[in-house]
């Protein structure tokens, strides 16, 4: 069902706000523009910041100092790693203790001697538990000990199951691609802790006891599909990786509540869509159901939805609640643009 909501500003709405990072506070080294300005302001309001990473190779000191060269001062008590989500979750299926291989960074390895496990890097040692993590070091000697040890019937736990990392240069192998190495000699499907699981997000929630968090992301398949599982407002940011096209054909289960052009759509307001006789209005954004297609009309002018070259956000609004209206009734919304489009307020 569509998905989108009105809101006031979600900073004066929530009590913490729990913020992907790359795409959407940060590209890289890079800060995406406006994103420290917003973080800063949150205090003002009283929503406190929590940032959830399925980034597993960085413990959260390293993810704090970051950011506070960036112009964000950021306790590292306010860093929720998928290496967190996993040690706590395999605290819950072995022995306090026990022997775990960790594939991984000193992210992982910080996060599992947290939870009191030894962590060990052959199978030899006969650990009980893999969890596997993503870390520029790793290759063909480290997956080889996990598959023994997974063979050998140890639990196999992932922090998380993205295929791709991104990096300044682009798309690069991310841990869900090195996973697949290891299931393919295991045959073994791992479980895994990280974004789109709901546990990461109660967790990063708990860090500061909220009772009334939204999470905030750039990806669909992760970040809204993590707020959707874990019950809580999600709001988009056309930021990162998933864009218009990504939007306009979301999966029920990785639909946001709200949509912002960037962290400063924390600090507001966030208008309704109303759907009346096969039109749909944003403000003074109408997307209407023709024939064959959906048609977006200004003022007098009217364009099919696949042709039009930019968009408002309330446009946009209305026809992301147009395209899963029709979707979710099992009808056509026609041609839908295929490439990105601007996006203006």
């Amino acid at each position: 069902m569509p998905t989108l909501i009105e809101s006031a500003a979600p900073s004066t709405v929530h009590d913490a706000v729990l913020l992907d990072l790359d795409g959407v506070v940060y590209r890289g080294a890079q800060p995406v523009e406006h994103a420290a300005e917003a973080i800063g302001a949150l205090s003002d309001s009283g929503a406190t910041p929590v940032y959830v990473t399925n980034n597993a190779n960085r413990p959260p000191s390293v993810v704090a100092d970051q950011l506070d060269s960036l112009g964000i001062p950021t306790d590292p008590a306010h860093v929720m790693t998928a290496s967190l989500a996993g040690a706590a979750m395999l605290a819950t299926m072995i022995e306090p203790g026990s022997r775990v291989l960790a594939v991984g960074g000193a992210g992982l390895i910080e996060a599992l001697e947290g939870h009191g496990f030894q962590v060990v890097d052959s199978a030899t040692d006969e650990p009980v538990a893999v969890i596997q993590g993503f870390a520029p070091t790793i290759g063909w000697p480290q997956l080889t000990e996990a598959a023994y040890a997974i063979n050998a019937g140890a639990t196999y736990v992932a922090t998380n199951l993205d295929a791709t990392l991104p990096t300044e240069r682009g798309m690069a192998v991310g841990n869900g691609s090195l996973i697949a190495a290891v299931r393919n000699a295991t045959g073994v499907d791992p479980v895994s802790s990280g974004k789109p699981q709901p546990g990461i997000f109660h967790q990063a929630a708990a860090l500061v006891g909220s009772q009334r968090p939204i999470a905030v992301g750039d990806r669909l398949d992760t970040d809204l599909a993590g707020a959707v599982a874990a019950g809580y407002v999600g709001m988009h940011v056309l930021t990162g990786v998933s864009r218009v096209p990504h939007l306009l054909r979301a999966a029920p289960a990785e639909r946001p509540n709200l949509l912002a052009l960037d962290l400063r759509g924390l600090h507001q307001e966030h208008p309704a869509v109303s759907e009346s006789g096969g039109r749909w209005r944003c403000r003074s954004a109408i997307v209407e159901r023709g024939s064959d297609e959906l048609i977006l009309r200004r003022g007098e002018q009217t364009m099919a939805a696949h042709s039009v070259d930019h968009l408002t956000m309330d446009e946009l609004r209305a026809l992301c609640e147009a395209a899963w209206t029709l979707s979710d009734d099992g009808e056509s919304a026609g041609d839908l643009p295929t490439a990105d489009l601007p996006v203006h307020a």
